[in-house]
């Protein structure tokens, strides 16, 4: 049987707090755990992007990745108001041109310091949900409740939970219930049999693969889905066929 095709979508390159992987700040160590692993593709932001200015850090990250197949660029996006960022409708046309697919937001006082409410983001929201590109928030960054709130009110929004674990069961489970557009990642998902009943409670279109690497290691998030109690469909759905699908839809 052909091994599982993964498509990671949730790591990065630049310097982290703790790194367990420690040569993967740059690409080639990005690369290297990636071969180790056994992850195909994967979906990749700046940790300037996060940690210091939207700007700068997606710009790191396409000059990181210039000829890189198989890694695909995720910018981190704020509200255009102060003029950091083009208005919603010129940032869509650049991401197009530049294959950007994906987005991630830190709206908090301690990363970028904005407001998740309508008065403030609501007009990047509203183009993101158009335009089919999927968001990403750090669930320890944007509770639950605002999670809610935003797929509530934009149907049309693929939204991607990052740093959720079985102990968030309480709140996925209802939003899994009511919002196909939500999407939990893998790397911190180590509940026993936490994969197994989503996938069959609610279907395996809910978990995508993600490996939050250089925090953690690929191999460790690659035996979760690997040795699940699921079947090799579900588990091809999760390891990147739902994600492949998402980034294809985006923008088209």
């Amino acid at each position: 049987m052909a091994k599982l095709k993964f498509f990671d979508c949730n790591c990065s390159v630049g310097r982290v707090p703790y790194p367990l992987i420690m040569d993967i700040p740059n690409v080639d160590g990005l690369r290297r755990e990636m071969e180790t692993a056994g992850i195909e593709e994967a979906l990749v932001y700046h940790t300037v992007a996060r940690d210091a200015g939207p700007h700068l850090g997606n710009k790191l990250l396409e000059e990181a990745l210039a000829g890189q197949e198989g890694l695909y660029p995720c910018w981190v996006v704020l509200p255009h108001h102060t003029g950091e960022m083009p208005p919603p409708g010129k940032l869509l046309k650049i991401m197009e041109e530049k294959n950007v697919r994906a987005v991630r937001m830190y709206p908090t006082n301690n990363f970028h310091s904005f407001s998740m409410a309508d008065w403030n983001v609501g007009e990047l929201l509203c183009s993101l949900a158009e335009a089919r590109v999927p968001l990403m928030l750090d669930i320890e960054i944007v509770w639950w409740e605002t999670l809610q709130t935003i797929l509530d009110k934009y149907p049309g929004l693929p939204v991607i939970a990052t740093s959720v674990s079985y102990r968030h069961n309480r709140f996925s489970y209802p939003l899994f219930e009511r919002y196909d557009n939500l999407h939990v990642e893998t790397s911190r998902y180590f509940g026993a049999e936490t994969v197994e009943e989503v996938v069959n409670r609610y279907g395996a279109h809910h978990i995508l693969f993600g490996t939050s690497m250089p925090q953690y290691t690929g191999t460790s998030a690659i035996s979760l889905i690997s040795y699940a109690a699921i079947s090799r469909e579900d588990k091809e759905v999760i390891a990147g066929g739902t994600l492949r699908t998402l980034l294809k839809e985006a923008l088209s």
